[in-house]
């Protein structure tokens, strides 16, 4: 009976903390300052995925070549749905803070972010405002995967 209950705590353990991936964001231009960063982010592999672990939501900034990544979770959210005009398409931007911490470097921090959810005919676009401690201004570009339904994480 005891090397059942270790077993079960053993199989247990992974089941703790899992994550679930709400939507994959591909970056497919950037800038720094206004400066193209659009070549660095194509080389690293870089994207964005938004996922669920242990009820609270995170981000990641991946570098998928190189094996790095930023994360951490979503703070503060905020969402707003601007509605489909002659000029503009349906948008849903969510404001939010986010608390990262870098594998690559070990730094840490707060970052203010703005993502836009633009919806057109060909499929989810996205633009990710990134404002750094060191307010240093990262802007990426392109396409999302996947769904992303927050209405469970807004209070």
């Amino acid at each position: 009976m005891k090397l059942l209950k270790i077993l079960f705590i053993f199989l247990a353990i992974p089941l703790l903390g899992q994550q679930k991936t709400l939507a994959k964001f591909t970056i497919t231009e950037s800038t720094e300052n206004g400066k193209d960063n659009t070549a660095f982010d194509i080389e690293r592999g870089g994207y964005f995925v938004i996922y669920q672990k242990d009820s609270e939501l995170y981000l990641a900034n991946v570098a998928n070549v190189w094996k790095q990544q930023s994360f951490g979770r979503i703070l503060n959210l905020e969402v707003e749905t601007l509605e489909e005009t002659e000029n503009e398409f349906q948008a849903d931007v969510f404001n939010f803070r986010w608390k990262y911490f870098n594998d690559y470097d070990e730094r840490t921090g707060y970052a203010t972010i703005r993502l836009s959810k633009i919806y057109k005919p060909q499929g989810v676009l996205f633009t990710l405002k990134m404002v750094l401690p060191n307010l240093d201004v990262l802007t990426y570009k392109g396409y999302m995967e996947g769904s992303l339904d927050f209405s469970d994480f807004i209070k």
